[in-house]
C-alpha cells in the first residue's frame, strides 16, 4: 500500500494559523495593558504620545499590524515597566504584568530552566 504524502502547502497553512492566533494573543495583552494604564486612554491618545495613528494601535491590538509599530507600542510598555516577556510569551503565566529591573534577570533564568 502507497503512503499518501500530505499536502506541500498543508504545513505551512498551519504554521500561518498557529501565528496569527498568537499575533492575536499579543494584541489582546496590549489592549489589557493600554486599559490597566489608564482606563480611559484611548487608542487616538496613545497614538498620539507614540507617534503613531489610531488604527495604526489598533490593527497591533487585533493581531495586525507592522513589525515597526508593534516595536513603538512595546518599547513605550518597557518604558513605562511593563514586562515584555508577559506580553510575548506564548505561557505567559510564569511571568508578571510589571516588573523592575532587578527582576528580569531571575524572571528569565527561572523561565529557561523550566523549559530544559
Amino acid at each position: 500500500m502507497v503512503k499518501e504524502k500530505p499536502h506541500p502547502n498543508a504545513n505551512i497553512k498551519e504554521k500561518r494559523k498557529d501565528r496569527k492566533a498568537f499575533q492575536q494573543t499579543v494584541g489582546e495583552r496590549l489592549f489589557e495593558i493600554r486599559k490597566g494604564i489608564i482606563p480611559t486612554l484611548t487608542q487616538t491618545a496613545l497614538g498620539k504620545m507614540l507617534k503613531l495613528n489610531q488604527s495604526a494601535i489598533q490593527r497591533i491590538e487585533t493581531g495586525g499590524g507592522t513589525i515597526d509599530t508593534l516595536l513603538v507600542v512595546l518599547q513605550y510598555y518597557l518604558k513605562n515597566n511593563y514586562n515584555l516577556h508577559y506580553i510575548l510569551a506564548e505561557d505567559n503565566s510564569k511571568f508578571k504584568l510589571k516588573i523592575g529591573t532587578e527582576e528580569v534577570k531571575d524572571e528569565l533564568d527561572n523561565y529557561f530552566e523550566k523549559l530544559d
